[in-house]
Order: structure tokens, then sequence, then C-alpha cells
């Protein structure tokens, strides 16, 4: 397998936790992706992403896309010596600035609500929306912020 191939392999990884509900949360199916793949793998950091699924039940973002963030973060965020230093706080948005870009542009925007259509907290929507096959559709999407998280890692050199 090639560097090129990473981002598919992501997509595939992403797809098949969630699909096959070896995870349930879209946000930990992103980072748990990258990780495998990536590296490092840190289990406090996959606790605390599991409740960002379905935008935290509150609408906020996709969980997804929290997920990729808090990947990229893992490779790009500051080191403690660094927490003082705007520039390199400001260097370190621009793999998750274009991360948004990419995201709202694949999915139309950043909020799990407008993506799903769905209010996951109520239960008659919920219903409704794993009738009409939003597990599906969630696995998909996770797969595809997978792969844009590992592609923009890869083009980064993250």
């Amino acid at each position: 397998m090639t560097r090129s191939d990473l981002p598919k392999k992501a997509e595939k990884l992403a797809y098949d936790y969630l699909s096959k509900m070896k995870t349930v949360s879209c946000a930990t199916t992103v980072l748990l992706s990258i990780q495998e793949i990536f590296g490092p793998k840190d289990e406090l950091l996959l606790k605390a992403a599991s409740i960002m699924a379905g935008g935290s039940r509150s609408g906020s973002f996709c969980g997804a896309l929290a997920g990729g963030v808090l990947a990229l973060g893992m490779r790009c965020g500051l080191e403690r010596e660094q927490f003082g230093d705007i520039d390199a706080l400001i260097e370190g948005y621009q793999p998750i600035m274009e991360y948004y870009r990419k995201f709202e542009a694949e999915f139309g925007s950043r909020y799990c609500y407008d993506i799903i259509r769905c209010d996951l907290s109520d239960p008659d929507q919920r219903q409704k929306w794993l009738e009409r096959g939003g597990w599906e559709a969630c696995a998909k999407l996770a797969g595809k912020a997978s792969g844009i998280v590992a592609d923009i890692m890869l083009t980064r050199g993250l």
C-alpha cells in the first residue's frame, strides 16, 4: 500500500466501523480510523470524542467534523511550550480551516441537524431517521470525512 492509498483506507475503515456498529459514535469513528492509520492511539481522547456523536444531541457540529478536528489537532495542535505563542496557534489552525472548507463543501453544512435533517434527541425523529437509512448515510459520511482528514494530513506532511 502506498501513501496515496491511505485516504481510501481511512474512508473504508471508518465506514466499516460505523456500518458494522463496531463504533456507534461518528466522532469516535473518524478519530479512531485516523489513529489506526497514522497513530498515536489515545484511548482517553477516543472516550472524550464519543459524546460528540450526532452533534452531541444538541444540533451542534456534526460529530464526524468534530472527530476530524481532534485527529488533526493531535498533529497540528500546540505543544505545551507553545501555549503562549499566538503565531504557532494561527499556524496550527490552517489544516483545521482546510478541513472545515472541504467538509462543508462535501456535506453542505457543519451542523449535524442540517446534514441529516433530524433531531436525534427526539425519539420519533430518530426512528424515522433510522427507517430512511440514517445509520448507513452516517457511515458513508464518517468514511468520507476520514478520507478528507487523511488527505489533509498527507498533503500537509502531518
